[in-house]
């Protein structure tokens, strides 16, 4: 009977040595940099992360807030850090932390958690508005930035989170701050001032605060963005009967005419819908006549972006109630045919407002 060979028989040297070195005893591992971020198992994730963020070393802190800022675009990793904590300590780094690296950061993870519907709640619910104004005045440029893109974004949802930034006394602040910042962050000073001012309360208090007059003096800005953001907002404070008087008192019905004829379609439409805003009184409809206004409204019928189109027909259709006004728009040979055209195109909302526009200056006392 021919026997099984033995478990070494026909085995090399080499693979002898081999199972020797696959069996032996380990040294221990070698110590792992604890500068170096590793992702946790499981429900530790977060946890982990978190704890992370808080260490006392600084190199430590930074890194897990550069790795909290790549979490951030999952939306299950911004609700598990909320759950574990985040909320408070990014404030508390926001505005007080003695590095500017780690504002930075933490400022950029905020922006981000703003983003999401849990974040913004977490946001409401810590107070976060309050908490992070300081950082309004901070001297890196960044932060700054980061904390005003934050609070756009958390504003932009419903009237709870624009309260809670009214309540903070964010209005007035805004109101100075789009007069003194950089280029680089009044866009975003006046896009928080434009969500402030959906709420009553924070209307009034930006109005107290001289909004209109700011609003007025940045229309000459360099900045195509700061332009076209003034107008907006300018646009919007004016549906209170107040700022409309301000604005021709200003001389704001002469700035935004003179946009009218901007290089920017974006700052066209801005500067027709603040017209429109202010031509719904008298007063506007009379001002756009020594501000030279008309004649741009009648070239911008033949611009190619349908909203700037739109407005320069809802303001046509204000203005036209001045008799000096409305014949020159009657005189003028492309205005009624352009009208007529609009109406009978296939965009059915330029043609409702082409329509109230020809009807107004056609009017006949």
């Amino acid at each position: 009977q021919r026997r099984a060979l033995p478990p070494s028989a026909g085995r090399t040297p080499r693979d002898a040595m081999s199972q020797i070195q696959n069996h032996e005893a380990k040294l221990n591992p070698v110590e792992r940099d604890e500068t170096i971020i590793v992702e946790a198992f499981g429900a530790r994730k977060c946890p982990k992360l978190v704890e992370q963020v808080q260490s006392e070393k600084l190199a430590v802190k930074r890194n897990a807030l550069s790795v909290l800022c790549g979490e951030f675009s999952n939306p299950m990793s911004i609700r598990g850090c909320v759950e574990a904590g985040i909320m408070q300590v990014l404030c508390d780094y926001i505005a007080g932390d003695a590095d500017d690296l780690t504002r930075e950061r933490a400022s950029r993870a905020l922006a981000l958690a703003a983003w999401d519907a849990n974040g913004r709640v977490a946001m409401l619910d810590e107070g976060v508005a309050a908490k992070v104004m300081p950082a309004l005045d901070d001297a890196v440029v960044v932060v700054r930035r980061n904390v005003l893109e934050a609070l756009v974004n958390y504003s932009c949802a419903t009237i709870r989170e624009v309260r809670s930034i009214v309540g903070a006394g964010y209005p007035t602040t805004l109101v100075a701050k789009a007069a003194s910042e950089v280029d680089e962050v009044q866009p975003l000073v006046l896009k928080l001032l434009y969500n402030c001012i959906k709420d009553e309360t924070g209307l009034a208090d930006a109005l107290g605060a001289s909004a209109v007059e700011t609003c007025i003096s940045l229309l000459d800005s360099g900045s195509t963005e700061v332009r076209k953001e003034s107008a907006t907002t300018l646009s919007f404070l004016c549906f209170a009967e107040m700022a409309k008087m301000n604005a021709i008192q200003g001389g704001g019905v002469a700035k935004l005419s003179s946009l009218l004829t901007d290089e920017a379609w974006e700052v066209r439409a801005a500067a027709a819908g603040a017209l429109m805003a202010v031509t719904t009184t008298d007063p506007g409809k009379k001002a756009i006549v020594p501000a030279n206004g008309v004649e741009p409204l009648i070239n911008l019928l033949q611009d190619e972006q349908r909203l700037v189109k739109l407005n320069v027909l809802k303001t046509m259709a204000n203005v036209a109630v001045n008799p000096d006004v409305r014949e020159q728009l009657k005189m003028s040979e492309s205005v009624l045919p352009t009208l007529s055209a609009l109406i009978e195109g296939e965009d059915t909302l330029l043609a409702k407002h082409a329509t109230i526009a020809k009807a107004a200056v056609l009017w006949e006392p």
